[in-house]
């Protein structure tokens, strides 16, 4: 019994490491996209302004 709940301890470290790892993966993704979409815009508004 109580080598199961020993086996079972990394394992649950491992998927709480994988699990907040794809959480900061996608959050990177989407400020990655924000950043690129707030840069197109500011873009076209000074080209906009100048044009």
């Amino acid at each position: 019994m109580l080598q199961k709940a020993l086996t079972a301890l990394p394992l649950t470290k491992i998927s709480e490491r994988a699990f907040e790892g794809a959480f900061f993966g996608v959050m990177l993704i989407a400020m990655a996209g924000w950043v690129y979409f707030i840069t197109l815009l500011l873009v076209k508004l000074c080209l906009w302004f100048l044009g």
